[in-house]
This record gives C-alpha cells, sequence and structure tokens, in this order.
C-alpha cells in the first residue's frame, strides 16, 4: 500500500517549502501566462487599429519581461511542483493522475503549444512592423497563445476544484467505476476558474502598470494612455473577481468554511479572527488606492503606489492560496484522502491489520512493534504520517511540540488528533500498539534521545 520510498525535508519542512514554490508558480503561471497574454493582446490590438508605435514598442517591452518569467521562472517552478509533489505525497499525485489522466495528457500537449505560440509571438513581434499584414500574423499568435494558456489553467483548476470538492465522484461506483465526468466538473470549477481568470487579469494590468512607469519616464503621454489603459482593465476585473470568490467561497464544505479564518492567518491568532479580515482590507486598499491614484493621476503619481498596488495583489493571492489549502484538511482530497495520503477507506482496516506491515520501503525487522524496536518503528510512522506538516526540530517542529509532555501524555494526545481542538489534523492510522511505538518516539525527541541510535544498535545486533 505504502510503496513509496521516505524523503525527509529538514529544518524549512515539505510544507513551507512546497508553498514558496506553488504560490510563486501561481503568480507566473497565472499572473504572467493568461493574464499578461489578455492584456498584451489588447493592447496590441488597441496599437494595430490607431497606428500607435509608442504603445506597440512599450507593449513589447512589457512582453519581454512577462516572456522571461513565463519561460524560466515558470518553468522552473512548474518542475519544481511535479518533483515536490512527488517526493512528498505520491499517493495523492498517483490518485489524481488515475483519475485525471487523459485531461492531464491534454494540458501537457496544450501547454507545449502554448510555449510554441508564445516563442512565435515574440520572436517575430519586432520583425512585424504596424501596417503590415505580418502584424495581423503576428497579433493571431499572440490570440492563440492566449487561448492556450487560459485553456491549460482551466484544466488545472479542474483539478485543484476537485480535491476540494469532488462532488459525485465519491457516490458513484468507485473505485470499480469512478464517475470521471462528476470529477471534472466538480462544484468549485467553474467559481475558482472564473475567480482565477479575474485576479490574473487584475494582476497582469498590475504589474503592467509598475512595468508602464519604469519604461516610460521620458514620455508623461505615452505613460498616461499606458496607465489609463491598464488601469481600466484591472478596475473592471476587481468586481467579478469579487463576485466569483464569493461563488467559489459558497461551494466550500462547511468543515471547511470553519477554517476559513484561521488559515487566513495562524493558528496562534485563530483567537482573533478580526486581524484576517483588517490584512485582507489592508491588501484590497493597497490595490485600490495605487490603481486609484495612478489611473486618475499617472503623470504625477509616484512609482512607489505601483509597487504597494503590485505587492496588495500578491498578497491577496498568496493569502488565498494558502487558505485554500489550510481548509482543505485533514484531506488532500476532500472525504477520500487525509493530507498524509492515508485513504479515508482504508483506516478501519490499517488500524485492525497495522499500518508499517503494509509499509514496503520500511525494513521488514521494524515492520511488526515489538518492545526492542519500538523507537525505530516509532519514527517510521513520524516519517510516513506526520513529516508532511511537521519537521523533527525545525519550521513547526515536533521536538518543540512535544516539550515538557510525558510519554503517556504523547500517546493520549495522538489518540485525539482528529478533534475539534485540531479538526485540521488527520487521525492516527495503526493499531495501539503502534500508537504506543510513536509516542515513544516523539518522547525520545523531547528528551534528546535520537532513534537513530536504537536503529544502529538493532542492525549491528542482527547481522
Amino acid at each position: 500500500m505504502f510503496d513509496y520510498p521516505i524523503f525527509e525535508m529538514p529544518f524549512i519542512g515539505h510544507r513551507l517549502l512546497f508553498a514558496f514554490d506553488a504560490i510563486l508558480h501561481v503568480f507566473i503561471s497565472h499572473g504572467a501566462a493568461v493574464g499578461g497574454s489578455v492584456i498584451l493582446v489588447l493592447s496590441q490590438w488597441l496599437a494595430i487599429k490607431n497606428n500607435d508605435h509608442k504603445l506597440d514598442e512599450l507593449s513589447y517591452r512589457i512582453l519581454f519581461t512577462f516572456f522571461i518569467l513565463a519561460t524560466a521562472v515558470g518553468a522552473l517552478t512548474g518542475i519544481g511542483i511535479w518533483i515536490h509533489i512527488n517526493i512528498i505525497n505520491p499517493a495523492a499525485i498517483g490518485a489524481l493522475l488515475r483519475v485525471f489522466f487523459w485531461k492531464w495528457f491534454i494540458e501537457w500537449v496544450v501547454f507545449n503549444i502554448e510555449m510554441i505560440f508564445l516563442l512565435w509571438w515574440f520572436l517575430t513581434w519586432k520583425s512585424s512592423p504596424l501596417g503590415t499584414p505580418a502584424k495581423k500574423k503576428n497579433f493571431k499568435l499572440g490570440l492563440t497563445y492566449a487561448i492556450a494558456s487560459w485553456f491549460t489553467m482551466a484544466i488545472i483548476t479542474a483539478i485543484l476544484g476537485f480535491m476540494m470538492t469532488p462532488g459525485n465522484w465519491l457516490k458513484s461506483y468507485f473505485p470499480a467505476e469512478p464517475d470521471y465526468v462528476a470529477a471534472l466538473f466538480n462544484p468549485s470549477w467553474f467559481p475558482s476558474l472564473g475567480f482565477r481568470t479575474f485576479w490574473s487579469i487584475a494582476w497582469a494590468s498590475a504589474m503592467a502598470m509598475l512595468l508602464s512607469w519604469l519604461f516610460t519616464r521620458n514620455d508623461l503621454e505615452l505613460r498616461q494612455k499606458a496607465m489609463r489603459l491598464y488601469g481600466t482593465v484591472l478596475l473592471v476585473c476587481i468586481p467579478f473577481f469579487v463576485l466569483f470568490g464569493a461563488w467559489y467561497y459558497n461551494q466550500f464544505p462547511q468543515a471547511a468554511k470553519d477554517l476559513f479564518w484561521m488559515g487566513a492567518i495562524t493558528r496562534r491568532l485563530a483567537a482573533h479572527p478580526e486581524y484576517a479580515t483588517y490584512l485582507t482590507v489592508a491588501l484590497s486598499g493597497m490595490v485600490l488606492f495605487g490603481a486609484l491614484a495612478l489611473y486618475t493621476k499617472p503623470k504625477r503619481a509616484p512609482v512607489f503606489l505601483a509597487v504597494m498596488m503590485l505587492i496588495g495583489s500578491m498578497g491577496l493571492i498568496a493569502e488565498f492560496e494558502r487558505v485554500r489549502e489550510f481548509v482543505r484538511k485533514p484531506y488532500i482530497i476532500y472525504n477520500y484522502m487525509y493530507a498524509n495520503g492515508v485513504r479515508v477507506a482504508d483506516v478501519p482496516y490499517l488500524n485492525k491489520e497495522g499500518y508499517l506491515k503494509h509499509a514496503a520501503f520500511v525494513p521488514p525487522e521494524f515492520r511488526q512493534v515489538t518492545d526492542a524496536n519500538r523507537l525505530v518503528a516509532g519514527k517510521y510512522l513520524y516519517q510516513m504520517q506526520c513529516r508532511y506538516c511537521h519537521t523533527v526540530n525545525g519550521i513547526n517542529s515536533m521536538k518543540a511540540r512535544t516539550k515538557g509532555l510525558s510519554e503517556d501524555a504523547i500517546y493520549i494526545r495522538i489518540g485525539s488528533l482528529n478533534s475539534a481542538a485540531t479538526p485540521f489534523m488527520p487521525p492516527f492510522t495503526g493499531t495501539d500498539a503502534e500508537r504506543k511505538a510513536l509516542a515513544a518516539y516523539l518522547a525520545s525527541l523531547a528528551q534528546d534521545r535520537p532513534a537513530i541510535a536504537y536503529e544502529q544498535k538493532l542492525i549491528e545486533v542482527t547481522k
């Protein structure tokens, strides 16, 4: 069942490292690619329509920036997500691939088309002057790129929506006859797609306004034109962004909604949910104030307003991504698989038969808990059930959380992980002997008795 090797990330932990990579990728894949393609196709169309050479040149310079972001940073962070998710939770990505295999295959094909047309559009822009048929052809390349980039986001959004709201998928004859259509058209796909589409365009507009300020220092008339163009797009997107966001939120299960404000801040500040409201209002205010100031007074507004607006929009989507991941807990696929890769349906069986018994990459001598090996067995249980969100002695460390607790107290706490106090934690899965082994290992961390020493001793004995 758990036939994957164990890879532990010390200090920073899997959760935080993946969050940095994934959020950065969202900025690039959504903002620079999807949103950027939309606003630049629009500005190129206006340049062609009005024979505006200055706007055409400015659009190219903005495209150059988005091109670098999409092909370099976006590609690397995208590969990073695939590598990391296969390391941290191969069971989850395996389940998603089984459900969305052909959709993901289509997305991969469309992504390659997207990259080809981006390169083609960018590399032929300068050689396609305004007023020629070549320019219209170049515009069509950009339009194709915009459509392809949005289509890739649409498929990925379906998968992300499925992880929160599987819909009728679990109500079908799963696993014998899963309803793949229900998986694709899950309840949160369309609202989340609209939410991400308008956020992407708004973020790209904010980025374009900042770049326009920097690229038009000696041409205030062009700055005014660009600020009014991109500012209008940004301001138009905001109400749609809010409406789709409200629709998206309404699709969340009630248990997820109950975790919403805790996800927006941290558990330590959960007693003050108003802090999440203050944060959201502050970030929204940064976007609105900066956009309105740059739109109304583009020639006089300082550059820090454009920077502030961009940071505000990035903060909002980063907050959203954190909330979206947090409120899905204790699941990675809602009601189907827990965040640690254990399928909900398998818990009763594993509690009876044993968790380690089915762990292929755990040495055979540690798959059955004994008095002699319980610390090492406990270490394996920690690595397979806890390392997804915790580290031994780093961020969100188990050593700090068990400090001052006796082995018996830890044992009792393990038995109530998925409780009203911590509804975001998966339940412990395994026999009572395995639960005691995990408690013993965590107690050894608090007492600075590393289990590795016991492991080495056992290996020497077996030799």
